[in-house]
């Protein structure tokens, strides 16, 4: 084969090689969303007419379409520069002469998809914890802004700061953002409950988010957080965001001390998944998740910190 003597073919083994990308790169949740979602490709023909600049000698552009659930295709959209990496390797370039030039998506009618069941329990789990991870992905740029907000000091308001995510959460692009919305019962039982925010696309519920502000790992008032959160609030076994705007001189500690009690913790539901901290997304925040079983039903929980001050 000559030095330009392209084979103009995907690789056969061009899934598989995505998929093998997408984990190398960290993101198995996206990958998983890649698998559940269908494709199509068309050839532009030469790159250099179709607009790409750079190494496309005789080289040819692809313009993909993915469409699939509408939780997987945001979840693919969020990642688009390291999908589009992974497929511009997958393609073998240097072989192929293929070249991605841009990648569309499209949800699966909503109606459609509010009413399929899932094949398994593990499947819908699955689908679940891909949605979680988009918003947890949200919630991590959001967090980054607040932390270096100077806005946003110790003597700041938990309502306030609740508000400048429901704020952003409405900008990046979630169909509802309901502040303050009655849903549940309260610690009392006596009333209604009101959730920080809830989050929801196509009239289903897709993550419950609980704020508290923190200076210490202040146990008492951590445990009604949680088990607001868990348990007044979601009937439905909703993917839920506990996170904690943290006032600490040593941030590091405080994670530890707040980890080790939420280990401790004597959960009211069944533990399907224990307690487990995330790779550190930056120096000002810290993740952690565990899988909680209501009747019969597994769900995420997320416990998140940022440091504001």
């Amino acid at each position: 084969m000559g030095e330009f003597d392209f084979t103009y073919s995907v690789p056969a083994n061009f899934n598989k090689r995505v998929v093998q990308f997408l984990q190398q790169f960290g993101k198995a949740h996206v990958a998983q969303a890649f698998q559940r979602c269908e494709y199509e490709y068309e050839d532009l023909g030469l790159a250099y007419y179709a607009g790409m600049k750079g190494d496309n000698w005789n080289k040819n552009a692809l313009d993909f379409t993915f469409e699939g659930a509408e939780s997987d295709i945001a979840l693919l959209q969020s990642f688009d520069s390291v999908l589009q990496d992974a497929i511009g390797k997958a393609l073998k370039a240097s072989e192929s002469g293929l070249l991605v030039r841009k990648v569309y998506y499209f949800a699966s009618d909503s109606t459609a998809e509010s009413t399929m069941i899932p094949p398994s329990n593990e499947e819908r789990l699955n689908a679940d914890m891909a949605a979680a991870q988009s918003v947890l992905d949200d919630l991590i740029q959001v967090g980054e802004r607040v932390c270096l907000n100077a806005s946003f000091t110790a003597s700041s308001s938990e309502n306030s700061i609740n508000d400048y995510f429901r704020d952003m959460l409405s900008f990046k692009g979630y169909n509802e953002v309901k502040d303050q919305t009655r849903h549940g019962i309260s610690a009392s039982g006596m009333d209604a409950a009101e959730v920080d925010i809830l989050l929801t696309k196509a009239g289903r519920e897709i993550a419950i988010f609980e704020g508290l502000k923190l200076d210490s790992v202040s146990t008492v008032y951590i445990d009604a957080h949680i088990d607001k959160a868990i348990v007044n609030y979601n009937a439905l076994g909703t993917a839920t965001f506990l996170v904690a705007y943290v006032n600490s001189a040593d941030f590091e500690s405080f994670w530890k001390r707040y980890s080790d009690h939420v280990r401790q913790y004597d959960f009211p539901l069944q533990i399907k998944r224990p307690f487990n901290v995330l790779p550190y997304p930056n120096a000002a925040a810290r993740v952690a998740t565990l899988i909680l079983t209501r009747d019969g039903f597994d769900f995420p929980v997320y416990f998140i910190a940022f440091k504001i001050s």
